[in-house]
């Protein structure tokens, strides 16, 4: 399970340099990249697959088997038990399962970065960057049947080969910047990229982009990670709670009233909407997003319910578990402010190093923030009384042994 683990969009892009990605392929045009043998194993390697099928109650549609573009039975490869009180439990068949993959089917698996340390790390990563909800999903196959058909995605979408190869066929738009359910047509030309993807590969799809991928005969593994932006569509949604407040929004609309009377009430809603549509509005929406966006479940136990909360090793690491970049702000009496997890924290000028240590490092041991605080003058008891308030109400979390081992294979 050696490997590097993803920490960074660079790591991810590499020898790809990121502001040039950013600058003339994001969201523009595919992209392949090609890497090094090994670069994604840490990811996801076959033992650690076989470890998550064995120990996690996995239900369809998370656990599929799609085989020329089908979807198989779930009744073929899962079975449901009764457990007590009722409760009904799936359990992977694991021969019928294996002889499903002998034949042809391919093995997906949904948001493998909710079960998979590294995976997690790379997801958490692009979140951090994109400002965005990223979700990883895993592709398994064997033989040469393609799994999925010709298809597109309403999200742009980074390929990572992890083992094996696969051959991909990549297609322009049909419609520029498709929405989820949508009807599009399909592409009638040739592929404007096809190739092989190899081991270490990576290839990145724009929303809306056609594709294809076609196993070798040989086993093959890939990840797709799905950067879900937001849309004009969604910045109007967004406006429209924000305006639910008001009087005349809420107003039934004069459908039997005349047509002045339904020319002013129109006018009145378009001079509100207006005000509302400030230059700012975009800036506004993105804060807001940022401010409720929620963490990935972090738990510290044993310590975080227990009175003293941070462990007496000063060798613990704490993870700062907000899931977009912090802005540390300077209030107007001298106080420090920043919003995140739903919420708007308040904390005394003091506290700024332990924070903007936590801000830029993400992930500090505590005897690193006491010697930060302490260079300012506060004293290592009072440094460890502010940690731990920060655990107890879920601004950190303390990275557990198999975090760290994780870790330890950067």
């Amino acid at each position: 399970m050696r490997g590097v683990i993803i920490d960074s969009l660079a790591k991810l892009l590499e020898p790809c340099d990121p502001e040039e990605f950013l600058a003339s392929v994001w969201g523009k045009t595919y992209k392949h990249v090609r890497g090094r043998a090994g670069k994604f194993a840490a990811l996801m390697p076959w033992e650690q697959l076989n470890y998550i099928l064995r120990r996690h109650r996995l239900d369809h549609p998370r656990l599929r088997l799609v085989e020329d573009g089908a979807g198989v039975p779930a009744s073929d490869y899962l079975r449901y038990v009764s457990g007590r009180r009722g409760r009904v439990i799936p359990r992977l068949r694991a021969a019928e399962l294996t002889a499903l993959l002998a034949r042809g089917s391919t093995l997906v698996l949904d948001a493998v970065d909710e079960l998979h340390e590294p995976t997690e790390t790379l997801a958490a990563t692009l979140e951090h960057f994109f400002h965005e909800r990223v979700q990883i999903n895993l592709y398994a196959g064997w033989h040469a049947s393609r799994g999925f058909d010709l298809h597109w995605d309403d999200h742009d979408v980074f390929v990572l080969q992890v083992t094996g190869r696969k051959r991909w066929s990549v297609y322009g738009e049909t419609r520029v910047n498709p929405s989820a359910g949508e009807v599009v047509p399909r592409p009638t030309g040739e592929p404007l990229w096809e190739g092989v993807l190899e081991d270490g590969d990576l290839l990145y799809i724009p929303r809306g982009w056609w594709h294809v991928a076609i196993p070798l005969n040989e086993p093959t593994l890939h990840l797709t990670a799905g950067v879900h932006n937001r849309t004009g569509l969604d910045l109007l949604r967004w406006l429209s709670e924000r305006l639910a407040d008001s009087d005349l929004i809420r107003r039934d609309l004069p459908r039997f009233k005349s047509a002045e009377e339904r020319a002013s009430h129109a006018a009145a809603l378009r001079r509100e909407l207006l005000d509302a549509w400030t230059d700012d509005l975009t800036e506004r929406f993105f804060r807001d997003l940022d401010r409720r966006a929620l963490a990935r479940p972090h738990l510290s136990l044993p310590w975080s319910p227990t009175r003293d909360v941070l462990p007496d090793d000063e060798g613990a690491r704490l993870r700062l578990v907000a899931p977009r970049p912090l802005e540390l702000k300077e209030t107007a009496d001298g106080a420090l402010e920043f919003e995140c997890l739903g919420r708007r924290w308040r904390f005394a000028q003091a506290a700024r190093t332990v924070l903007a240590a936590l801000a830029e490092k993400r992930s500090c041991t505590v005897a690193e923030l006491c010697e930060t605080a302490q260079d300012g003058g506060a004293d290592a008891e009072t440094i460890r009384r502010f940690l731990g308030e920060l655990l107890r109400h879920g601004l950190v979390a303390i990275e557990t042994h198999a975090d760290m081992e994780d870790g330890a294979r950067r």
